[in-house]
């Protein structure tokens, strides 16, 4: 019969803060032990553990581990996971969906004003030497009454609704279900599923992506969505890029489609060449790019911290463990 503690790996550099968040929720019950050097190290000690807690874990880990039963990752999208392979081994993941959303929110809040703004074309011409002039063509706009659409409604669509009714915004929401577990409903002008996407892309003047990506969000949004949408709209996106498609949006962008993008999620990422965009959209004078840094707050990865580790103390002591992803759904 096995008495050893299990063992909790920290599968990332993780500092002494970092650390000492894990040693206070779990005590004395579980061994923590910090991310190996190298890759043949991690190899090995992945063998022999019992609970990961991090970021993606490539399958070649997950197929060699004997022990493994819980991974916890510190982000909310768990797309990249072979969830098949999860659930062969009887392996649970769980995310810390929340931790991060009122950061997102705030992000997708700013990537609006800015666009609204013209805020960067400002910001780059005065550093230029430019003074823009008084001039039509050079106005900025309110949000104030303007239309908003949200597209997904979970825990970051609904801080992302708080803010933007405080701004005078109508909201207008796309659900997976409408009739369940609608937050601050009274905020709402409108809340359909999502049969009523066409309808939400012509009503509004912005239009976020707050999705998870799943089977049913891949390419959500393609060149029919887009020809929808009003040509003095902008697309906000701080969901997964590959909901968005980019050919189509390229078009899109450089065609008159719509006014423009706030993008914070892409198609490809370091170190893959072309990245984020093989056709530069982050480069276009109409598009407000990040890289993927809406929820890398100081006050997020505290409350992720937090979260992941009471969910491993939780899953160590056989009790309920909370953002446990569907291999169904995808989320």
């Amino acid at each position: 019969m096995r008495t050893a503690k299990p063992k909790v790996l920290l599968a990332w550099s993780a500092s002494d803060y970092e650390v000492a968040v894990f040693r206070k929720y779990l005590g004395d019950a579980a061994e923590i032990i910090v991310m190996p050097k190298t890759a043949e190290q991690f190899r090995d000690v992945v063998k022999d553990v019992d609970v990961i807690v991090g970021g993606f874990i490539p399958d070649e880990y997950i197929k060699v581990s004997s022990r493994l039963k819980f991974i916890q990752i510190l982000s909310a999208g768990a797309d990249r996971f072979n969830f098949k392979l999860l659930k062969e081994k009887g392996i649970t993941l769980a995310t810390v969906s929340g931790a991060n959303a009122s950061t997102v929110a705030e992000h997708a809040i700013l990537l609006i004003l800015a666009l609204s703004r013209r805020l960067v074309f400002m910001d780059k011409a005065l550093k230029e030497g430019k003074w823009i002039p008084y001039k039509h063509e050079t106005m900025i706009e309110e949000v104030y009454g303007k239309n908003l659409g949200i597209i997904g409604y979970g825990n970051i669509g609904s801080e992302i609704a708080k803010r933007a009714y405080c701004l005078g915004m109508k909201i207008y929401v796309i659900k997976r279900n409408p009739l369940k577990g609608v937050k601050y409903r009274r905020l709402l002008k409108y809340v359909g599923g999502p049969e009523s996407l066409d309808y939400v892309l012509r009503i509004s003047d912005y239009v976020v992506l707050s999705v998870p990506l799943t089977k049913e969000t891949l390419g959500l949004i393609g060149e029919r969505e887009l020809r929808l949408m009003k040509k003095t709209a902008y697309l906000i996106n701080v969901s997964r890029g590959p909901v968005i498609d980019e050919k189509a949006l390229y078009r899109a962008l450089t065609e008159g489609w719509i006014a423009g993008a706030g993008l914070d999620v892409w198609w490809l990422y370091p170190p893959h060449k072309g990245a984020p965009s093989t056709l530069g959209i982050h480069k276009l004078p109409n598009v407000i790019a990040t890289p993927h840094k809406a929820g890398w707050s100081k006050e997020a990865r505290r409350r992720a911290l937090i979260l992941a580790a009471r969910n491993v103390r939780a899953f160590l002591k056989g009790k309920k463990v909370i953002n446990v992803v569907d291999y169904e759904k995808g989320y």
